[in-house]
């Protein structure tokens, strides 16, 4: 009656369409016979073999552990998977399956690893933005477009248009937008330190040069060392314009023209002229 149960079981789970356990062969190390033993289920690892009279022994996964699929492992398996740099968790650690890491919004993953999205610089926008799986995009800004920052998000932007009235103070270009307004308007601080800001972002000499300039004619040494790099000077610059009082903006022409800075001096002096062109009875408020 017995053995008429144990066949009965198999056909029983076979119509109810419940699979039966997966198996593996195990040699009995007692009787030397090869015993075909039901294998734990994910989640759980074996703690004692079966015999001939006894099945399969298994136990859950301790916390931090897990087993993936049906398994005779006398362990279960660490949760080694540890998100790093760049990378945060998207499915945790269960007795089932090991931590998921994915790249944090802002990165993508190249080989192994997340690596920050590249940001485009001034003068170039972003094409096609990063995505977790490719890195940013960046080209130049087409003409009547600019761009001032350093981002991996945003695109060239459009110059603006003068409005009625206004004349083109200073032409836009691919690092700056075009500045508008009046003759009269280069009497107001806020537009003098645009229009300055815009004209030093005009100039391409180089940082060597443009750092040499600054340190004989402007930089004090208890300020501390200045940066090396172009972009890290151009920010110094428009800092120093956006605290400098009017007066010394008034006296930043006659300035650029007596010391070395002699190709802004005469783009400065191009566009004061075709200021005054534009409006003959406007009077600039500094010297040339």
């Amino acid at each position: 009656r017995h053995l008429g149960r144990q066949l009965l079981l198999p056909v029983l789970l076979l119509l109810s369409g419940v699979e039966s356990s997966p198996t593996f062969e195990h040699q009995d190390a007692f009787t030397g016979n090869v015993l075909i033993c039901d294998k734990c289920p994910p989640g759980t690892h074996i703690t004692e073999y079966c015999t001939a009279t006894t099945p399969t022994v298994c136990a859950p996964c301790r916390r931090h552990h897990f087993t993936e699929l049906w398994n005779y492992l006398p362990k279960c398996l660490y949760c080694s998977n540890f998100c790093t740099e760049n990378q945060e968790v998207e499915t945790e650690c269960t007795v089932t399956s090991n931590r998921v890491c994915r790249c944090k919004d802002g990165s993508y993953l190249t080989g192994d690893s997340c690596v920050r999205h590249k940001e485009c610089g001034p003068g170039r926008g972003v094409l096609t933005k990063g995505t977790l799986q490719r890195n940013t995009v960046c080209e130049r800004c087409s003409g009547g477009y600019f761009s001032t920052s350093l981002s991996a998000l945003e695109s060239c932007v459009k110059h603006q248009e003068c409005a009625s009235g206004q004349i083109e103070l200073l032409r836009g270009s691919v690092h700056q937008d075009t500045v508008c307004g009046s003759c009269e308007d280069l009497a107001n601080v806020e537009t003098l330190r645009t229009f300055f800001s815009g004209l030093f972002s005009l100039n391409r000499m180089r940082a060597v040069k443009i750092r040499k300039c600054i340190a004989r004619h402007i930089h004090n040494a208890k300020e501390g060392p200045l940066p090396k790099q172009r972009m890290a000077l151009m920010d110094w610059i428009r800092a120093r314009l956006a605290q400098a009082p009017k007066e010394q903006l008034n006296a930043l022409p006659k300035m650029l023209k007596t010391s070395h800075f002699c190709t802004i001096a005469e783009k400065l002096e191009t566009i004061f002229n075709e200021i005054k062109e534009q409006s003959p009875n406007c009077t600039l408020p500094f010297d040339v």
